[in-house]
């Protein structure tokens, strides 16, 4: 039986740009060597079509004649596009260097070329947003864990709600961690707490 070469690599310790300089979580790698087996035009039409935030069903109608077209395949695509473009942007992490982590973890060129591209076409939009808009950390009211979705390897869902500082309007957000960064997460919280009450005291 041959191993995944993605799963071998994160057997390793990796460090990537587009992973704040951490490793590449487990689900993501997976979902890359998924997609690694589509021709490079296909996925350039998903990629764009996930990035314009098409219907979902239109990624399973892109997706109709490969391994990855049910439904859960097309959503677990969708997500791990999503994520990679999303951290490539919040990391500043550059063309280059993108290209450069997505080939070491396996990716093929072509597809790695089209996820940079991807982030380099939202790159201008999200600086000036974050110029404009600053950031606001609204009240949190309440947080939520279960078990990451299936199809994932050791993650959880984390689920936030909170109330707009501006309007009052109630929201969630939901944000998929491996176990491991909930544990140090637990800890940077712990210790942040004890901080505050030193300062209490």
């Amino acid at each position: 039986m041959v191993a995944n070469p993605l799963v071998q690599l994160s057997a390793n310790v990796q460090k990537f740009k587009f992973c704040s300089d951490g490793d590449c979580p487990l689900w993501a790698l997976a979902g890359l060597h998924a997609l690694s087996s589509l021709p490079a035009p296909l996925f350039r039409t998903l990629v764009q079509h996930v990035m314009e935030e098409q219907p979902d069903d239109g990624i399973m109608e892109i997706l109709k004649d490969t391994s990855l077209c049910s439904r859960d395949e097309s959503a677990r695509a969708a997500a791990v596009i999503r994520w990679v473009v999303e951290q490539a942007l919040s990391c500043s992490c550059a063309h280059a260097q993108l290209s450069r982590d997505l080939l070491v973890l396996g990716v093929p060129r072509a597809l790695a070329a089209a996820l940079a591209d991807a982030a380099d076409a939202r790159r201008d939009a999200a600086h000036s947003h974050a110029r404009n808009n600053g950031f606001m950390v609204n009240k949190i009211t309440d947080v939520a864990a279960t078990s990451g979705p299936e199809g994932t390897v050791d993650t959880y869902k984390l689920s936030l709600f909170t109330d707009d500082v501006f309007t009052g309007e109630q929201k969630k957000q939901d944000l998929l961690i491996e176990k491991t960064q909930a544990t140090e997460l637990l800890k940077e919280l712990k210790k942040a707490y004890k901080r505050m009450e030193d300062v209490d005291d």
